[in-house]
């Protein structure tokens, strides 16, 4: 008997919004506040991720979280693909459009908290 294994390497989600976290623009919070974006990440590599942005940084925390500004949904290997896309120059406006369009990219809340918590590194180009 022959039996072939196809080993198909995980990325860990968690992994892309850790690093995420780090480059928030934090300074566009007002002090004392805080905004919460979810991360419901389903499939392998998957999870559920938020991504706590105070004045004084932001951090990742994994679960239930007592408050939520945004709630992404999304297969885990989808958005790793996302992310890399994003990464390498692949992605833009209409990627998401079309994301959300064909229900690959479902979200619930306030998608200006985007806006908001990435500012800096649009106007950094």
């Amino acid at each position: 008997t022959l039996v072939y294994v196809i080993w198909e390497p995980v990325f860990p989600s968690g992994w892309i919004i850790k690093k995420m976290a780090d480059r928030i623009d934090s300074q566009n919070i007002p002090q004392g506040e805080e905004r919460v974006v979810r991360f419901d990440l389903s499939g392998k590599g998957g999870g559920i991720y938020n991504i706590v942005v105070r004045r004084e940084g932001g951090k990742v925390v994994e679960g239930d979280t007592d408050r939520l500004d945004l709630v992404l949904y999304m297969e885990a290997e989808d958005f790793n693909d996302l992310m890399f896309s994003l990464a390498r120059g692949k992605a833009d406006e209409f990627t998401f459009r079309r994301l959300i369009i064909s229900k690959v990219l479902r979200f619930a809340g306030d998608m200006g908290v985007f806006e908001l918590l990435f500012k800096k590194q649009e106007a950094n180009g």
